[in-house]
């Protein structure tokens, strides 16, 4: 977990802010869609590292296949992204059923993918990465077009659910192929499973697919625009991220979207602006991503949490730093958001971090994580009217578990900030709709 070395919010931070409030930073997509599916993995240890893996295998076979460098960068970056959609762990791990036939999650994860524009181009491929070679004309003629990257990212998502990554990789190999050969012309692009035939006869590829894990980024696709530095809606980024998190739950579906404007609105009444409220704003939208860690059944318990329950719950902290860490532009996002729970007097979590060691950014998201929570219906309980929300902070910082300064800006602006995280609220449960019945449809 990274340290939280500065005191206060500097206004000038990584990155330029754009026309219409929007904060600009420089990242790799690649590098961008590789936090994304890490995050992604933590619903389960069953798909750890599952579309690292993917990822690789339809970079390979694109190359074997000759495709142009654009079309390698696009389905690189699809495969990577391809499960988010899965919201629950019962469809990924549905996902990883080799026959599979009828998924649900493709339709999310393409609506999820194509309100972020660097990704909007391949949000088409994720949406029928699960359509089959030979029921592709139907689909066309209903009106949903089939991307030929689709196919081959349906061969590398195949081959890495028939990988299994714990045993010898070369013992594996040959009924692998010849699974992946008997579904040819039917459910799978008979190139592409040529291609991965090809690539399959070098022993380095099977050794590779084990080890991913263990190194950064992906093999061999530095030379990919994709893996090249860009500029991007750091804003835009985020929203996309926690929708990924709150989508889990019914119950959570606005929680990440009212902290954020929470945040913003308090970073506001202290003075901050421009590109620093941003990316307070950032942080406070971003600041649950570790629970995707937690299983559905949790968050949404009406009773009391039991002592392993709690402690699966207090780790989303640590994952959420860790996560955000991976993307140099998002360093200062992952201090602010993985100290959300850090409390002044030491109490907090998952560091310890006491005063002096918290920065104004992360003192901020915390207070703005208060005040949202305290102010939502759970299943256990009714949301807290204004004034008892602020009674109780108030509590919170005279035994210095939220930082005074903070919470007396709360106070001073609280119709503001009530009014930002409630609308910031009703558009979350308003997109979460729209996602969950893109599932069921």
């Amino acid at each position: 977990m990274m340290r939280s070395g500065e005191g206060n919010i500097r206004f000038g931070v990584r990155g330029r802010r754009a026309g219409g409030g929007t904060m600009e930073v420089r990242a790799s997509l690649l590098e961008l869609a590789l936090c994304v599916s890490e995050a992604a993995d933590l619903v389960d240890r069953h798909v750890v590292d599952h579309h690292r893996r993917v990822a690789y295998i339809a970079h390979r076979i694109a190359a074997q296949m000759g495709l142009s460098e654009a079309d390698r960068g696009r389905v690189t970056l699809a495969a990577a992204l391809h499960d988010i959609g899965a919201l629950s762990l019962g469809e990924r791990l549905r996902a990883l059923d080799f026959d599979v036939r009828l998924v649900e999650h493709a339709e999310p994860g393409y609506l999820l993918l194509r309100d972020f524009a660097p990704f909007a181009d391949i949000a088409p491929i994720v949406r029928t990465h699960h359509v089959e070679w030979a029921d592709a004309p139907r689909h066309v003629r209903e009106g949903v077009p089939v991307d030929e990257l689709s196919h081959v990212l349906f061969v590398a998502d195949r081959a890495s659910v028939l990988f299994d990554a714990s045993a010898e990789p070369l013992g594996q190999r040959k009924r692998l192929l010849a699974e992946m050969r008997e579904g040819a012309g039917r459910r799978f692009m008979p190139e592409a499973v040529t291609a991965l035939a090809r690539i399959g006869r070098e022993e380095s590829f099977w050794f590779d697919i084990v080890t991913l894990a263990n190194r950064p980024g992906l093999l061999g696709v530095q030379d990919l625009a994709a893996a090249q530095q860009v500029t991007v809606d750091l804003g835009e980024f985020a929203r996309m991220l926690a929708r990924i998190v709150d989508f889990r739950s019914r119950y959570t579906a606005s929680h990440s979207s009212g902290v954020a404007a929470s945040a913003g609105a308090i970073a506001e009444a202290l003075g901050i602006s421009g590109d620093g409220a941003d990316e307070v704003r950032v942080a406070g939208g971003l600041h649950d991503l570790g629970k995707l860690s937690v299983p559905v059944e949790v968050l949404e318990k009406p009773g009391k949490l039991d002592r392993e329950e709690s402690a699966v719950v207090r780790a989303h902290a640590f994952h959420t730093g860790r996560i955000l860490s991976s993307v140099p532009a998002l360093a200062r996002v992952a201090d602010w958001a993985g100290h959300h729970h850090e409390r002044l007097d030491g109490s907090g979590y998952p560091d310890h971090l006491t005063a002096s060691k918290l920065s104004q950014g992360a003192r901020i998201v915390a207070a703005a994580d208060v005040f949202s929570a305290l102010s939502e219906d759970r299943p256990y309980r009714q949301g807290m009217g204004l004034g008892r929300v602020l009674h109780t902070m108030d509590h919170m910082a005279h035994v210095r578990r939220l930082d005074a300064h903070v919470v007396n800006a709360v106070r001073d602006c609280a119709g503001d900030v009530s009014d930002a995280r409630r609308e910031a609220a009703e558009a979350g449960r308003e997109a979460y709709e729209l996602v969950a019945g893109a599932a069921v449809a």
